[in-house]
């Protein structure tokens, strides 16, 4: 084989491999159905669900145990800093499309243990999954 024949035989494997690898990219932290979201957030008293939606959404209705913290209050990296790291944390907002940034800045930090909820907390209740209304 000439020597540019091997070098557009490589790059033949490796326009194959790039397409795969960027199927199996992950944007923020693993995702849990809210089924897997529901279970697994309450195995431990130390995890902590964190809500990230604005308080105008939470005050709608949340999942019941939530620690909030707004992402888009302008103060979300000084807030998250002060928690501790070696929790494990469950995140969501109302569609994912927050957690996302979210949940790469908190690992950008440092948290080792940060798992979102796949589709927000829309999904969550289109899952019929339960939520708490703050009482007016």
């Amino acid at each position: 084989m000439n020597p540019v024949t091997k070098i557009l035989t490589l790059l033949f494997f490796l326009s194959l491999v790039s397409p795969t690898q960027q199927l199996f990219a992950q944007d923020g932290a693993p995702k849990l159905t809210p089924s897997e979201f529901e279970v697994q957030s309450k195995k431990k008293k130390k995890n902590v669900i964190l809500d990230i939606r604005t308080p105008d959404e939470t005050a709608e209705g949340h999942i019941d145990g939530a620690t909030f913290i707004d992402f888009l209050g302008g103060d979300f990296e000084q807030e998250i800093s002060k928690l501790n790291k070696r929790r494990t944390y469950y995140v969501y907002c109302r569609s994912a499309k927050r957690t996302i940034p979210a949940t790469e800045k908190m690992m950008e930090m440092g948290f080792k243990n940060v798992y979102m909820l796949e589709g927000g907390l829309n999904n969550w209740m289109e899952k019929g999954k339960p939520i708490k209304v703050p009482e007016k």
